[in-house]
Order: C-alpha cells, then structure tokens, then sequence
C-alpha cells in the first residue's frame, strides 16, 4: 500500500424510513437496528477526533432512534466535523428550523423524477413530491447549501435532465448524480450503458452547467479534470467509508453486506478497518487492462463498486470507461464531449464532495 489516505469522509446509514422506493439501494439491508444513544455517542467518540465530515443516510434519518440526538451531540462536542443529510424531505420539515440549520452544513434531497405524479409513485408514498418542495424551501430560506439528488436510470430521459435543473435552478440548489449500481431492489433493465452514460454528460455540459464536483475517477480523468477526484481511483476505502444500519463498516455504501464488512465500529478503530485485507482490497485494485492506459494511474480503473456489481470482478475496469469498452460510437462521443469549453468550479465543500464515486452540477 503507497501513500495510504486517512478515512476522512464517512456515510452513516439508519434503516428505517417512512417510503418504500421501488429500487431502494438499501433494501437489501435495512432492517431498523435500534442502538442506544450511549453506543451512538462512544461511535462518535471513536471516529470524530479524525474524520471531517459527516453524511447521514439510508433510511429517512428523523425516524430513526437517537440519530437526531446523536447529530446534536456531535455537533455540540465536534464543531469541526461537518454533518450532511440525504432526506426524502421529511427530516428537514419535521425537525426544528434553528436546529437544521444548526446541525447541518448541507442537504441532499432525493427526487427521482421532476414531477408529482412520478415521484409520488416511485416512493409509494402520497406527499412525497409535496416534503421535496417544502424542504426545498426551508433550505433556501435557512442559508443551507441544498443538492436534488437523482438515482439516474435508464428510465431518466434528455426532458427528465432539464427538468431537474430547471428545478434545481428555481431553489438556488445544485443537481447530484447518483448513477444507478445494480443492488438492494434495483434491476439490471435500470442500468445505463456506457453510451448512455456518456450521452448524459454531453446533454449537461451542451446545458453550460457548472461541474462543480467530480468526483469520479473515471469522469474527472476522461474530461481532463483529474485534479478534481481527491485521490487516485475510488475515495471508497481510501477516504471514506459507509457505517451501515448494523454498525459494520463497508468500504462503499453499495458494497455492503457480510461480503464486504472489515467489522463493526462498535469493536474496531478506523486503522484496524483501514488496515483491513478488505480495505486494502479497494485501495490496490489496478486491473491490468488498465495499466497501459494514459489515465491508468490516476483513474485506477474507475469506479469500483460499477466494475463489482456491473461484472462482478474487481479486476476488470468500470464498465463505464469508453477504452474498456472498445466501443467506436461511445469513442466519438467522448471526444464531441471533448470539444465542448466545460464550466468547472475549482472546488466546493458540500460533504458529497470526495465521497462517493458521485458528480455535482450547478444550473
């Protein structure tokens, strides 16, 4: 292991949640674990005196026991670790405004599709579309940074984009991309192909969006943007990691599962999961087709968790990439991408920033 990266970045999920997502990514796994504030806060105390942010999710994060009260005491006795929350809206409604605005430096709020009828279905749940716009608001007018966030799908069409950064435009947010990964209740007729994936990236940057994170090995490399990843290859495992329902700590918040947990935070220190053969797995993946790739050494062949659960091979190279692919249309593609002049910010501080394999646009 070269240049080892301290986890800095960490995801913490809560099961339980008032929705039920047709392809929830977590429902494989989310089954409410009830955990007593005590064991929270030692959790906390274990990991805040190194880490610097904070992002809840999985699950809707009001309805779960005690995770209020631990956000509260973190943010008490840890001032300098920032604390994000990805909600369907109902947190930042049903929690006092002083208080969200006290515990939170930002908000992700997930909408799968830009209007009431569709996302009201999807989530099965009769208001959902009405807590997205109520908590948009409240975003707004509190002062907090707020992200749409998207599970894009093959379902996602050119009119869904726009419309979603139409929307993101109106409350002064910013869109997340949150590429579908075949796990929890997603189905494989939902994953994009790399032409697709590609196409999407072209319709943003024709749209003069601002990128203003990427990071994403495969993304910030292809679009000569390197710098803007924070490490080479997947953060997953280098910079950040996922603190499931259950306590055990993944690499990546779509690699979970008995597979992939290095144990519970509640029995180990972040070095002995750092320093894990599972951990250590991640960091070292460099699949040989990759090698002889001008990109190989920084994009590390791409994002780990798509190579996983696309081809179910760590040693292969995220399916995504247009080399690996071999694929002329989706070459030519890449390169009219190439010819457009990207709006790139130099950073953003949005706790999504550095953890995941994710992108963040501005209208």
């Amino acid at each position: 292991m070269s240049n080892p990266v301290p986890l800095k970045s960490i995801g913490w999920g809560f099961g339980v949640c008032n929705m039920h997502c047709k392809h929830c990514y977590g429902a494989s796994s989310s089954r409410a674990e009830e955990h007593t504030f005590t064991e929270l806060a030692a959790i906390a105390d274990k990991i805040c005196p190194t880490i610097t942010d904070i992002n809840y999710g999985t699950g809707e994060f009001i309805f779960n026991p005690n995770a209020v009260e631990l956000a509260r005491y973190i943010a008490r006795n840890y001032p300098n670790v920032k604390q994000a929350v990805t909600t369907n809206g109902a947190t930042a409604i049903m929690m006092d405004p002083a208080e969200v605005k006290r515990i939170f430096h930002d908000i992700d709020i997930s909408i799968d599709f830009p209007d009431p009828e569709r996302h009201n279905d999807f989530r099965q749940h009769p208001r959902a579309w009405d807590w997205v716009e109520r908590s948009l608001k409240i975003c707004k007018e509190l002062g907090i940074e707020a992200s749409i966030v998207t599970c894009v799908t093959s379902q996602t069409s050119d009119d869904d984009i726009k419309e979603f950064l139409e929307l993101a435009d109106k409350h002064q947010a910013s869109w997340r991309t949150n590429w579908f990964r075949k796990t929890g209740r997603g189905k494989s007729k939902l994953q994009l192909t790399p032409y697709r994936f590609w196409q999407i990236i072209k319709l943003l940057a024709e749209q003069g969006i601002t990128f203003e994170s990427i990071s994403d090995p495969l993304i910030a490399n292809i679009l000569g943007n390197a710098e803007k990843n924070p490490v080479a290859g997947c953060s997953c495992g280098r910079l950040s990691c996922r603190i499931q329902t259950d306590l055990s700590v993944t690499p990546c918040v779509y690699l979970k599962g008995e597979k992939w947990a290095a144990g519970s935070i509640a029995e180990k220190t972040l070095d002995e999961i750092y320093t894990s053969v599972l951990f250590s797995q991640i960091r070292d993946r460099y699949p040989d087709l990759c090698k002889d790739c001008r990109f190989g050494e920084q994009c590390r062949g791409g994002c780990a968790s798509r190579a996983f659960l696309h081809l179910g091979d760590l040693r292969q190279p995220d399916d995504y990439c247009p080399y690996a692919a071999s694929d002329i249309a989706v070459m030519d593609l890449v390169h009219q991408i190439l010819d457009i002049q990207l709006k790139v910010t130099p950073g953003t501080d949005k706790v999504h920033d550095g953890y995941l394999c994710t992108m963040i646009v501005k209208p």
